[in-house]
């Protein structure tokens, strides 16, 4: 069973990107790539001590689900498979030094259940991995 006080096992609030300078820049610079479900836009930032090696966005755009409940409930079965999952990601990072934004669009049109997400989202840190190997 997991520790919930083990740090590498929630996300904090200083692991999800609400700083609205942040977005913009993740936005205006950031670079996309698209898995299905999910339109994923990654920044590297400058390190910062003070920062964790990744901050993440999830988003659910109303015009794909009007129900505030259905959006929200997406945006929990992100996070959640993201928390879950985001070990690698972490541990690769911070041995190559480098920090990153990462906003998850979910783009689907039908309500997913947490397989699927949880899916789709080992995709997503399987080419984060690939595209931040660490060069040896």
């Amino acid at each position: 069973m997991e520790n919930p006080q083990n740090p590498l096992h929630n996300l904090p609030k200083t692991e999800r990107l609400h700083s609205h300078n942040a977005i913009s820049d993740l936005f205006a610079k950031g670079k996309s790539f698209y898995i299905h479900p999910f339109k994923v836009i990654v920044f590297e930032r400058i390190p910062d001590s003070q920062q964790p090696a990744v901050r993440i966005l999830t988003s659910v755009p109303k015009k794909k689900f009007k129900l505030a409940v259905d959006r929200n409930r997406v945006k929990r079965l992100i996070r959640e498979a993201w928390r879950t999952h985001k070990l690698p990601v972490i541990q690769q990072l911070n041995l190559h030094g480098t920090h990153l934004d990462i906003a998850l669009i979910f783009t689907g049109h039908h309500l997913p259940d947490f397989f699927l997400i949880q899916k789709k989202i080992n995709a997503v840190i399987k080419r984060l991995l690939q595209d931040y190997e660490v060069a040896d």
